[in-house]
C-alpha cells in the first residue's frame, strides 16, 4: 500500500536555492522503483539523494506541478513512503514509516537544531516518532 501524506507548508516564497539539482544524477539519486513517479508528478530526471539515516532514504525531486518535494522511504516497507511538496519554501512529512521530516530546500535556519531531532543536511532534519 502506498501512502503520501500533504505537505505542511511551514514558511518561504523562494525556488530550490543551487545545490539541491546540481551536478548529473546517479543511480544512488534515483527514486524506488515502488514510487509511482509519474502517478504524482514526479521529474524522475531531478531526484537526488540527499540522506540516509537509521536506514530511511530521503530524496529531493522536482514536480513540475508541485514545486520541491521531499520523499521519505523506508526500503523495509517499499510499498509504504511518504511525499510533501511546496512550490516555494519548507516542507514537512510524517506518516506510517515512522520518522519526521522537515525539509527546505534553500536551506533550513542556521539555528540550533530542536531537541529530538537530528540535522542531516543543511537542507533537511529528522525526527524519530
Amino acid at each position: 500500500m502506498i501512502l503520501t501524506t500533504a505537505a505542511l507548508i511551514l514558511a518561504g516564497c523562494a525556488d530550490a536555492g543551487p545545490g539541491i539539482y546540481d551536478g548529473e544524477q546517479t543511480e544512488s539519486d534515483m527514486l524506488p522503483t515502488q514510487v509511482p513517479a509519474a502517478q504524482y508528478d514526479f521529474d524522475t530526471d531531478s531526484s537526488r539523494l540527499l540522506a540516509t539515516h537509521l536506514g530511511y532514504r530521503f530524496f529531493a525531486v522536482s514536480s513540475p506541478n508541485q514545486g520541491d518535494c521531499l520523499l521519505s522511504f523506508d526500503p523495509d516497507a517499499p510499498g509504504t513512503w511518504v511525499a510533501g511538496c511546496s512550490s516555494g519554501g519548507r516542507v514537512a512529512t510524517s506518516g506510517l514509516i515512522g520518522i519526521q521530516a522537515d525539509y527546505d530546500p534553500n536551506g533550513l535556519p542556521d539555528v540550533e537544531v530542536p531537541e529530538g531531532w537530528t540535522r542531516l543536511t543543511p537542507q533537511l532534519q529528522v525526527s524519530e516518532g
